[in-house]
């Protein structure tokens, strides 16, 4: 059972399911692909489940192989039969568990009607596949939480409409990574490090200025979502409209007479 055919490819919930035929036409899917279709949050989790229920390893729902890895060397995979799917569905308590059930029942139930196309055999090394898997759901998920934390920042108070209209798009960005080229409309603006080459003085003087009286409100600019210069992060940054440039450069005149 070294090679695998993918039989059909489908998306549950976010998540790429993928079904799976070996050489005697059995329908199944990996440990993996199971523990990420039920919403478990790591592996290890999915394996205590597991653990706990031991029955679940008799050969009626699952089984292992010895697979190769990129390595070279042959590694233990467990596989888990439709029957096994259902019935560890049914212990999972996640809240996609039941709709998840419903997905495969439905799925399957056309596979063997024929009233979905199949996808074009092709055969698989089974450990290369769950290593492409494991690495698309951590990029998912980082995705996800980058774009969470984007959005969050819209819980601040100070933030314009324009810029939660930016953060928005900038979130759908992160999670489509595809530029999006809509942006609101807005006047044009100025950075911290714009204003400061201007005038002479370090983009960390501007912020002073700009805190010390309390111009970063919306009408001297607004909040944007900039590339941090020291990682690559997205940093919260204030962008200055014309008039929060004159103001910054009147105060730092003042100072100076």
């Amino acid at each position: 059972m070294n090679q695998l055919q993918v039989v059909k490819s489908e998306m549950f919930n976010g998540v790429s399911c993928d079904f799976y035929r070996n050489e005697n036409g059995e329908v199944f899917m990996t440990a993996l692909q199971l523990s990420e279709s039920l919403g478990y949050a790591s592996k290890g989790s999915f394996d205590s489940l597991i653990s706990r229920n031991e029955y679940v390893k008799d050969g009626e729902f699952s089984a292992t192989c010895k697979l190769q890895a990129p390595d070279g060397k042959q590694y233990e995979t467990r596989i888990f039969s439709e029957d096994g799917i259902y019935e560890v569905s049914m212990l999972a308590k996640t809240k996609v568990a039941k709709d998840f059930r419903a997905f495969v029942r439905k799925t399957l139930k056309a596979l063997r009607k024929g009233e979905i196309v199949l996808v074009e055999p092709q055969t698989v090394d089974a450990e290369l596949e769950i290593k492409r898997m494991r690495a698309e759901a951590m990029l998912n998920n980082s995705r996800t939480k980058q774009a969470k934390l984007i959005l969050d920042m819209q819980k601040n108070k100070t933030l314009s409409p324009i810029a939660v209209e930016l953060l928005q798009v900038n979130a759908l960005e992160v999670l489509s990574d595809q530029a999006i080229d809509y942006r609101p409309e807005v006047e044009k603006s100025y950075t911290a490090t714009d204003i400061g080459t201007e005038l002479g003085i370090s983009p960390q003087k501007v912020g002073s200025i700009a805190n010390k009286h309390n111009l970063k409100t919306n009408e001297y600019g607004y909040f944007a979502l900039d590339k941090s210069p020291y990682s690559n992060k997205q940093v919260e940054s204030f962008r200055y409209y014309e008039k929060g440039r004159e103001k910054i450069q009147d105060i730092l005149k003042g100072d100076i007479g």
